[in-house]
């Protein structure tokens, strides 16, 4: 994973963190701050992290948030030269001649401004990372001046959750550095056509959007997406929250008592052990099995899933006792405590002072770091500005190992804990006989009815029509024309070049619009040769382009108006030589037509003329002809070829290509098939049928 510059202590990330910039409007702040004036830089970070960390404090408190992995912090950073080389994070950049432009604007596009930074890991609960950002839009709410920024392993994941919505313009390139959150709303910059793929330096973002607070609004369309993710966070009372009675070691329930939000570092440490932290376990040499009370325990519900499907099988021997029946409420109790037991046990066996020591490892690693850097500015090693250098460096160490709740610093924290605290179990034995009863977790087990209806609502197709089954059949198949005229790469569907065009050109005309207002569709497929033969000496990317050019075409077919009633036999004739030159027309003059399919295609429309097949496609007509039933009489047989040319009625292109895309998805069972992997690529989809009665196949709906 690539570093983020200017940021923060180099450490090994995980992929499943957050990272957050808040960026306050500071008084007098220079250019380039130096040692002097960064004290007073500093100060003005550190009361405005205060008034911020209140804030968010309550926010937490009033909904006794439970954070997975780490909490919400915010560390002061100055981006002063002293403080770039204790972060550790980039090399000291001397601007020459000899420097390149690329490594210009490079440095121009990372430098920040004074700011406020934090890093939250959230492990196996998302719901952390956008709790992070309801606390920044809160912030950015009541704080007006204060403009923040997020991301995560994946760059700007604000605009993934509202990918759908977004501008065509906006992409991983063009949107790097232009995503912010500023008095409660998302914030997109754009910058000029002709730089959208080179990185805007944030301060220059920033001074944009406080100059023109509304200016760089996103649509509403947008900020719904991220509102709707914000919103389980609005409601005061926590409704990921599951409360559990669970039997406890003394010293765990008061530990939890003490410091509730102990119970995700105690899960995750028993969920994620190994045989080394196993030997830990065999012992249970701070929290032993014998004194043990009922006491209620809050879980997040990713917590409780986490626990209760790990499995353990306690060991008689160190003294847990499983008497219970399996299924019983009181074995549940039992077998939760003394996995929870166990993870504190872990917990507390790994605790490790995280002080700056002189023979740690990391320490030195981190002094030979400065020392190369020239941190201690040629100071001779032992006097007195080396050990007020050094000073400073030790406490920056310290505070950057601290602010990630490790396994070391919370078994620190337990200890700690333990001997402040007595272990009187007077008070929570009392406490035993009014416990709350435990919540249920029937949401642990999903339907796969349930199941499909989630991945539907969060990840499903676009609905192409209402859920009354209304549907336009012209607009249908539209859409599978636009859809095959887009080429394909290995990213998907590309756009095509008129979807980036600006908006004051006016849209380029089909070739198929120009005249389609004027004829209607026929289902000839011998037209369809003319119109686009098959070339077999075509490049092979002219030939892939064949096949969906063959499907398009067949989808416009398209015959003159005709006005069957008031014209002639003789008209008729006339109509088809139209017919044949409006084809031609469409095919256009350097097309050459192959004669050998030519003569197959009219030798097969001689056979099929024989047959009943013209009578299987759907016409204007033919549900009013399917309800009027007609008692016929042999002595009519005379005028049939008369009454074929009155009755005829031209064949609806739309309302046969959908038909038989239903009949087709109907036989499919729902299952995989050429329908749903068209719909699916195309991102539309079709609801089973409700009833088995025909429906209305007209031109409007199906």
């Amino acid at each position: 994973m690539a570093k983020i510059f200017d940021a923060n202590l180099e450490f090994v990330r995980e992929d499943d963190y957050v990272e957050y910039f808040l960026f306050p409007e500071l008084i007098g702040t220079p250019s380039n701050i130096d040692d002097e004036s960064m004290e007073d830089v500093r100060k003005q970070l550190e009361n405005i992290k205060d008034n911020y960390m209140a804030l968010v404090g309550n926010l937490i408190k009033e909904r006794k948030y439970i954070w997975h992995k780490d909490e919400f912090q915010l560390l002061v950073r100055t981006c002063s030269k002293q403080e770039l080389l204790l972060n550790d994070e980039v090399t000291k950049m001397t601007a020459n001649a000899k420097e390149s432009k690329m490594a210009k604007e490079q440095h121009e596009a990372v430098v920040l401004p004074p700011h406020l930074h934090g890093v939250t890991h959230y492990g196996d609960n998302i719901a952390d990372e956008w709790f992070v950002v309801f606390l920044l839009t809160e912030v950015t709410k009541t704080f007006a001046n204060c403009v923040a920024r997020i991301i995560d392993a994946d760059g700007e994941f604000l605009l993934i959750e509202a990918a759908d919505v977004l501008p065509k313009w906006a992409n991983p390139d063009t949107c790097d550095q232009r995503v912010y959150l500023s008095q409660g709303h998302l914030h997109l910059v754009q910058n000029s056509p002709s730089n959208t793929n080179k990185i805007m330096p944030v301060e220059s973002a920033i001074t944009k959007i406080r100059s023109n607070p509304t200016l760089y609004r996103v649509s509403k369309e947008i900020q719904f997406c991220i509102d709707k993710r914000l919103k389980e966070f609005e409601s005061v009372d926590n409704l990921a929250l599951h409360h559990q009675i669970v039997r406890l070691p003394l010293g765990v329930a008061i530990l939890l008592k003490k410091r509730p939000s102990l119970i995700a570092a105690a899960v995750r440490a028993f969920c994620e052990r190994d045989v080394i932290d196993m030997k830990a376990c065999r012992s249970m040499r701070y929290f032993p099995p014998e004194q043990r009370v009922r006491t209620n325990v809050c879980f997040t519900r990713c917590l409780y899933a986490m626990i209760m499907h790990t499995d353990y099988t306690p060991d008689r021997k160190i003294g847990w006792h499983l008497n219970a029946k399996p299924n019983s409420e009181e074995y549940k109790e039992d077998l939760l405590g003394i996995k929870l037991a166990c993870g504190f046990e872990i917990l507390a066996s790994q605790a490790k002072d995280v002080k700056a020591d002189a023979n740690s490892p990391a320490w030195k690693a981190y002094v030979k770091s400065l020392l190369s850097k020239g941190y201690f500015r040629d100071n001779i090693e032992g006097s007195a500005e080396y050990q007020c250098l050094l000073e400073q460096a030790k406490a920056y160490f310290a505070t950057n190992q601290i602010r990630f709740r490790t396994a070391a610093v919370v078994g620190a924290e337990i200890l700690d804990l333990l001997k402040q605290t007595g272990t009187n179990a007077d008070e929570l034995r009392d406490e035993e006989n009014n416990l709350k009863l435990s919540d249920p977790d029937d949401w642990l087990n999903v339907s796969v009815e349930e199941l499909d209806a989630m991945l539907v609502d969060r990840y499903g197709p676009k609905k192409i029509y209402k859920s009354n089954g209304d549907l336009n059949a012209e607009e249908f198949t539209k859409n599978i024309s636009e859809f095959l005229e887009k080429q394909s790469a290995f990213e998907g569907i590309e756009r095509d070049s008129d979807d980036v065009t600006s908006n004051d050109e006016e849209p380029k005309i089909n070739k198929t619009e120009k005249f389609g207002a004027k004829v209607k569709k026929n289902l000839s497929m011998r037209k369809a040769c003319r119109q686009n033969p098959l070339e077999t000496s075509l490049p092979v990317s002219e030939q892939n382009e064949s096949f969906s050019t063959q499907v398009r075409n067949f989808l416009e077919f398209t015959i003159p108006e005709d006005t069957w009633d008031s014209q002639s036999e003789m008209s008729d004739y006339e109509d088809e030589d139209d017919i044949e030159h409006n084809f031609s027309s469409m095919a256009g003059a350097d097309r050459q037509i192959d004669a050998d399919i030519k003569a197959y295609m009219d030798e097969m429309d001689k056979e099929l003329a024989k047959t009943t097949i013209g009578q299987t496609f759907v016409t204007t007509q033919q549900k009013r002809t399917i309800k009027t039933k007609t008692s016929s009489s042999a002595a009519d047989a005379d005028d049939d070829d008369f009454d074929d040319i009155e009755a005829f009625e031209p064949i609806n292109i739309n309302v046969n290509t959908l038909k038989s895309m239903m009949d087709s998805y109907k036989s499919q069972l729902g299952g995989a098939g050429p329908v749903t992997h068209l719909l699916n690529a195309m991102g539309a989809g079709m609801s089973a049928a409700t009833t088995e009665e025909p429906k209305d196949l007209s031109e409007s709906t199906v």
